[in-house]
This record gives C-alpha cells, structure tokens and sequence, in this order.
C-alpha cells in the first residue's frame, strides 16, 4: 500500500538536508539546486506540493549549504563530493533508481551523476543549464552590459564587452568576469535572470508563504556556511570545466526545459544536447527567464510529471522510505 509522505530534515550521516515529499509509491524525483548554495527551498516553496502530486520529490541542500550541516572547520568540498552524497542519500532511501532534475549548476550536476551513475538514474531533467562555463559567460556578459549602462555602470559594462570578445580569455576568467558584472546588477539581479513581474511576485509570495513554517529557515550560521561552501565548489577546477563532453556519453531518457528569455542561454549548448544519440525532449517556456519553475507552474510541473513517467517506467515500490537511525 502506498503511503503520503511530507518530511523535512537531515539525513545521512553527512547531515544533508531533505524536503521529501509525495506517494512513497510514485516515481521518486532528485532536485538538485543551483547557485552553487542557492538551496532547494525557492523551487520547493513554487513547485513543491504540485510536483508531488504525481511524483515522490526530493529536494536536497547540496553539502554544506541551506539547511545541511555547516561544513567542518578546515574541510574541503569539491564538485566530486556533491555526486557522492547524491549516491548516498539514494542508498540511505532505499531507492534503486530515480529520475533526476538538476536547475542551473544543479544541471551540470545532473549530467555528471547521470553519466557516472548510469544505473541509478532512469531519466533526467536538465532546467536551463550552464554546461560551459565560457560559453554561458560569452552569452550572458553581452546582455548584461546594457543593464548595467542603464544603471549608471558604463565602466562595468565596457569590462563586461571586453571580456566577452576576448578570444585570449580563460574560463576561469570569463566566470569571473560574469560573476562581477552579475553582482554590479545591484537590485535589478533578480529581474535580469527572472523578466516576468508576476513570475518574481509568484515566487515572493511562494517565499513568503514558506517563511516560519521550517522550510525557510536559514539562520546566520546557515548563511556563513553556505557563503563557504558556494566559495569551495567554485575554486574547484572542475567548475569551470565544460560538459558538453558527457552529452554524447549519457544514456538515459533527457529533457531539456528552457526559458526562451533566459539571459544564460547559448545555442550551442542546446545544439549539443538535440545532437545526442540517445532520447532527448526539449520543453520551451517563451517568456520564462533563468528560472523557468516559476513562469507558468503548473505547466512545468504537468511537463516534468509526464516525462518522468513516461521516461522512467514503473519506479513505484522502489524505495521504503524508511531513514536509518543516523539521519533525522
């Protein structure tokens, strides 16, 4: 018999933090957050109890950030450890395989995991990624430009020019050039990566709504830990790395979901993953920016649900559900 399961805490003994919920009998769904530390709390509070009316979801605080363990004095973190305690949490669930949905960096994440855990992952959801550092930077810097120059920011947005026409540039570099100029945007971010005002007064209330009941607790301990954990992930080498390698190696059943307004997105990157051998869907969202669970909810939630049922076959009765002693 299925039971309905809504649980929030942490989990496994590296003190990872999950919001799972839904039928312990539907197909079990991973979000994987970007940022890096960004949290799973924003798409949870927007797509939470829609998505788990038809899937088992599992959004998880990436180590070290949101509400997951602070990272231990002197400790490391690489992109590695991510996808390891991806693993872990699975054995900790008792899932055999699960469908997984990474957004932003958490979609360079889904594609590693997918690749290097072929047998844990029967279909994945990629949500406006950024497989390629440069490429991504060489895209976005041009559209942030003209921002900034509305703000008053001319010298940011002719460094912002300059590095995207540099052909010298690393990408290391070009990140770090994105990266400056997104944090010159000031109080205009959020609109840049999100255009629709409904979409960001969703997305307030969602937060809001959230704020009080635990899911949206981030005390100030929560907050330096994730600052430090977000600081290790990007001095890893392998995050400025790009993907586009890995697309042909995937094997499971891949969606892509787009905002057709997303500043982050280059067509070389789509190109790349239509191009596989394997099955891939593209769901495009017109008018959604970066963050396209927001835009229209309901028709994202309907898209993935259909494709993780679709593309993941009977998953049901893959896992108990039951934590073992060490988490919670």
């Amino acid at each position: 018999m299925s039971t309905a399961e809504t649980r929030r805490g942490r989990v496994t003994d590296r003190g990872l933090f999950a919001d799972m919920r839904g039928d312990l009998g539907h197909p079990p769904l991973l979000f994987l957050h970007g940022g890096p530390g960004q949290g799973c709390s924003d798409f949870m509070a927007v797509q939470g109890d829609r998505l788990s009316a038809s899937v088992r979801l599992i959004g998880l605080d990436q180590r070290g950030a949101g509400r997951s363990a602070p990272l231990p004095d002197g400790a490391r973190l690489t992109i590695a450890d991510l996808l390891d305690d991806c693993e872990q949490l699975r054995r900790a669930l008792g899932i055999e395989r699960w469908a997984v949905l990474g957004a932003s960096f958490g979609a360079g994440l889904a594609l590693r995991y997918a690749v290097a855990h072929p047998r844990s992952v029967a279909a994945v959801i990629f949500e406006n990624p950024g497989w390629d550092a440069a490429l991504t930077a060489r895209a976005v810097l041009p559209r942030i430009a003209p921002v900034l120059a509305a703000r008053g920011s001319h010298a940011e947005a002719r460094a912002a020019l300059a590095a995207a026409a540099d052909p010298a540039i690393s990408p290391r570099e070009l990140w770090t050039a994105y990266a400056t100029a997104r944090d010159a945007l000031g109080d205009d971010r959020e609109a840049f990566f999100i255009p629709d005002e409904a979409a960001r007064a969703r997305l307030a209330a969602a937060r809001a709504a959230a704020s009080g009941t635990g899911q949206d607790d981030h005390p100030a301990a929560g907050e330096r830990s994730t600052a430090r954990a977000r600081s290790e992930i990007i001095a890893d080498p392998a995050f400025v790395e790009s993907l586009l390698p890995l697309l042909p190696r995937l094997r499971a059943p891949a969606l892509l979901v787009i905002g057709g307004r997303d500043p982050l997105a280059s067509p070389e990157q789509r190109a790349a993953f239509e191009s596989g051998p394997y099955r891939r869907q593209v769901a495009q969202f017109a008018n959604a920016g970066h963050v396209a669970h927001v835009q229209d909810p309901l028709q994202y939630a309907g898209t993935v649900s259909d494709f993780v049922r679709s593309a993941a076959g009977d998953l049901s009765g893959t896992g108990t559900g039951q934590v073992p002693a060490t988490g919670w």
